[in-house]
């Protein structure tokens, strides 16, 4: 009798456990459904923003859509990667803002997201295939381009791997990355979670292997600090982001052993430092690009930002 009941519970518990890794798998990995309203967005229209729709196409055969913002005569580019499960339409006010200041943006759908073909999400190792064509797009359309790379949460880490491998990318603003995807999943999965996080993780990567071949070993920017620099980085993280705790950039940061810097926007959620305050974002963006990038004329004025503002 104690057998069976010991069999019992052993059975519930790896149904258990096969079933945490499932739903957490899904979460990171697989597409959202299509849905009825993906195409009830904003676009650069709404902004009278003069751009093109453009399609791009992945060294591996994924197809996407792109947004190209033009500022014709400026070789002053920035790509601006958006965030884990987002539209390119969550970043439009931050493109549109920049686009008004000088500078060429492009702005791209990754695999999977609407207007893009559906593959599996990898949280950055293989969407960097759709920055790198991102970014051969953008120097076979703009002439004597200067490249700089604004990317948000998914997207920071995106910026950071596909900078590793590009040289002639000049400078990187990077908005709340995780320092390592493990590093990541074991805090979440403690906090929320509360149980042990090694074993869910390594079944997680299993399948992430075994669906996709990627690692998720692979999906670490603290590791491809040395093949960044000297480029500078401008690391910006909410102070109360409790889904990439602010100590993700701390650790990159400190790393790095080239030009950096970063602001804490105190009290700002995840990725939430531009809505704190939009018009201090930026400019604090546009001016650390238009520093490395060498932009002499900004539309609307770059203003310098004061010293109790760089305090926050």
């Amino acid at each position: 009798m104690l057998l069976w009941i010991g069999a019992a519970l052993l059975v519930a518990v790896l149904v258990v456990y096969f079933l945490i890794c499932a739903l957490l798998y899904r979460r990171l990995f697989v597409p959202a459904p299509p849905s009825a309203v993906d195409d009830f967005v904003f676009s650069p229209w709404e902004f009278g923003a003069d751009y093109e729709d453009v399609d791009l196409t992945t060294a591996d055969g994924i197809n996407f859509g792109a947004w190209f913002f033009r500022q014709p005569g400026s070789p002053q580019t920035i790509i601006v990667s958006g965030g884990h499960k987002g539209q390119r339409s969550g970043v439009l006010g931050i493109c549109v803002a920049l686009w008004r200041k000088g500078f060429n943006v492009i702005t791209y759908s990754y695999r999977s997201y609407p207007g893009s073909d559906r593959a599996p999400v990898t949280m950055g190792i293989r969407e960097v295939l759709e920055l790198q064509a991102a970014i051969a797009f953008a120097r076979k359309r703009v002439k004597g381009i200067r490249l700089g790379l604004l990317g948000y949460s998914m997207g920071a880490v995106v910026s950071l791997l596909g900078a590793a491998g590009e040289p002639g990318v000049e400078a990187l603003v990077l908005d709340s990355p995780f320092s390592d995807l493990r590093r990541e999943l074991r805090e979440n999965i403690h906090r929320r979670l509360h149980v042990p996080a090694t074993p869910l993780i390594w079944m997680i990567g299993l399948w992430l292997r075994w669906r996709t071949g990627a690692r998720l070993s692979e999906c670490s920017p603290e590791s491809v600090l040395p093949a960044l620099e000297p480029r500078p980085l401008f690391f910006i993280h909410g102070g109360a982001d409790e889904i990439t705790g602010v100590h993700h950039s701390r650790l990159l940061h400190d790393a790095y052993r080239g030009p950096r810097e970063i602001w804490i926007a105190q009290g700002s959620p995840h990725t939430g430092a531009y809505f704190a305050d939009r018009q201090l974002y930026v400019e604090r963006v546009a001016g650390f690009f238009a520093r490395h990038l060498h932009l002499a004329r900004a539309g609307g004025q770059l203003r310098l930002v004061e010293e109790d503002e760089e305090a926050g």
